[in-house]
């Protein structure tokens, strides 16, 4: 039971600021009766407050226990931990419930409910979903409709997660870095839900392309694990990679689809485990090697691989398990409700790519005891000792630069062609910080016009511009160069599709970076197209030798 002291000395500040808010805030003593309530709860409850004081809320409500077997505040009282919930009520009503524990030391005295009314909210969510859905009816209006709001979400993330990058970098506040961090991690977030929402419009729409290539399978493993290796540790877990020595070394597959898939695998486990190990683990597939998709070459041998990544978490309750690889399925305590949940489309697409790839997936769990979530894949084992690791199948745009060649520490004189002010100086900033001379220009026409009379070593060349796009301006630089010596230019969008990618090398550009852009990765670019023998042509070759002079 609680002193009625708690209650009688109020602050009568505090009750003028409660009074004032829009959101209901109700106290509930440990035996969930009502023990103070805000007047936009009393405007809720319709009652007196004698009516209201020292009785459950579900009594005041009129609710069956049915209606009320998901509340927040009674989940709060009986964990001792937060619960939120979205509720309907009558007359239409809709409330997003937030219940919050008090403690007095070790004492928990109740819980606080705070509600918000969002029911004007849900239903224009309900009536947008519905406009969305009459409006990309067909795969082809949703593929574009899906690849232009990732273009303008990936402009918005590539100055939020660049500057947060840069403001992150250059503060010694340990507090103000914790907030950056935390802004990066969400940014980060909603960056893998619009790359999921890509993936799903692919899928769907059947244009998923798989790019062989030759690898070295262990050691792929191993440095995608090595990456989570510091999120593991940050959270107390072991991360263990166990790879049998029967594993082939040079394989050729997918080697990019196949990190896609460890890594939604792995930091699934890593976000759903509190405490114990996660194990990779990489053996021949015990059950033989079944026919598959990849192409039957000579000279050629085909291997089943088996993966699996297991985890000492929550697991997953024996109902949800033949639902789990449905599109926006979320069992509920698997989650725990937790904000962990995502959008349910991580392991659907996770599943595609492996049956893309000729394999197949498929989990085994126990609660309270992990989950493990296996697959196989099946490679073409190379006996031809030219081929090596990393020689890539592909188009020059997925070359691995030589580490050490050329690279960006001694600067380069660069232009970058970008319209938008904010992503423009968020770009120059990360470019200088690294050494490099930057020359800005916001559209094709003042590219060709300071081309005229200045030189540089690439440009960075934005797509979507004003009065003359990216394309258009490459065409021209590319019709001029039997003038001048070829300049590597590097096509800088927003948008991140293969046949974007494809679209920009045809146009005559020589590499390729999508937004949001990181320092990394404008290294890596960099790097690969000033390295010896990249694109030279003649003339480039005499004019460095006439700079050298």
């Amino acid at each position: 039971m609680l002193d009625e002291d708690i209650f009688a000395n109020s602050n009568s500040l505090q009750n003028l600021i409660l009074n004032s808010m829009n959101e209901r805030v109700v106290f509930h003593d440990s035996q969930m009766r009502i023990r103070w309530v805000n007047k936009a709860g009393m405007d809720f409850y319709k009652l007196p407050l004698e009516e209201i004081i020292g009785r459950h809320c579900q009594a005041v409500l009129a609710r069956s226990h049915e209606e009320c077997k998901n509340c927040p505040v009674k989940k709060a009282l009986k964990t001792g931990n937060p619960g939120q919930e979205i509720l309907s009520f009558p007359e239409g009503k809709t409330l997003l419930i937030n219940a919050y524990p008090i403690f007095d030391e070790n004492r928990l005295l109740g819980a606080v409910e705070i509600s918000t009314d969002i029911t004007e909210r849900t239903r224009k969510e309900k009536e947008l979903l519905k406009v969305v859905d009459d409006s990309i009816a067909e795969s082809e209006t949703k593929s574009r409709f899906l690849a232009n709001v990732s273009h303008e979400i990936r402009t918005l993330m590539n100055v939020i997660l660049g500057m947060t990058d840069l403001v992150y970098e250059s503060s010694q506040d340990e507090q103000q870095r914790e907030y950056l961090a935390m802004i990066r991690d969400s940014s980060s977030f909603l960056l893998s839900l619009v790359n999921d929402l890509l993936d799903l419009s692919k899928i769907e729409s059947g244009t998923v392309k798989l790019e062989h290539n030759y690898f070295n399978l262990p050691q792929k493993v191993k440095n995608i694990t090595s990456a989570f290796r510091l999120q593991a540790q940050k959270k107390g877990l072991e991360l263990n990679c166990i790879i049998d020595d029967k594993v082939p070394e040079t394989v050729f597959g997918d080697s990019e689809r196949l990190q896609q898939v460890l890594i939604n695998l792995i930091s699934n486990a890593i976000k759903f485990t509190e405490k114990g190990e996660i194990k990779v683990l990489l053996q021949l597939d015990p059950a033989g090697t079944p026919e598959n998709q990849l192409p039957d070459l000579s000279r050629e041998n085909k291997k089943v691989v088996f993966f699996s990544i297991s985890d000492t978490g929550p697991g997953i309750p024996e109902k949800s398990l033949n639902h789990i690889f449905q599109y926006f399925y979320q069992p509920d305590s698997y989650h725990h409700r937790s904000g962990k949940e995502g959008v349910g489309l991580g392991l659907p697409i996770t599943k595609n790519l492996v049956e893309l790839m000729g394999g197949s997936l498929g989990v085994s769990s126990k609660i309270k005891r992990g989950s493990t979530f296996y697959f196989t894949i099946p490679f073409i084992v190379s006996h031809d000792e030219t081929a090596r690791p990393g020689e890539q199948t592909t188009s020059k745009m997925n070359q691995k630069p030589d580490q050490g060649v050329r690279q960006s520490e001694k600067g380069q004189s660069i232009l970058l062609v970008e319209d938008k002010p904010t992503n423009q100086k968020m770009t120059t900033l990360m470019l200088e910080k690294k050494g490099h001379r930057v020359t800005a220009a916001h559209n094709g026409r003042e590219v060709l016009e300071i081309l005229k009379s200045n030189r540089f070593d690439l440009i960075f060349m934005d797509i979507q511009m004003p009065e003359m796009d990216g394309f258009e301006t490459t065409a021209h630089i590319r019709a001029a160069e039997k003038d001048i010596r070829h300049i590597p230019i590097i096509a800088m969008t927003a948008f991140a599709t293969e046949k974007d990618k494809e679209r920009c090398l045809k146009a005559g550009m020589d590499s390729y970076i999508s937004k949001p852009i990181t320092p990394s990765e404008l290294d890596k670019v960099i790097a690969e197209v000033r390295q010896p023998g990249y694109q030279d042509s003649p003339l480039q070759e005499e004019a460095d030798t006439q700079e050298g002079e």
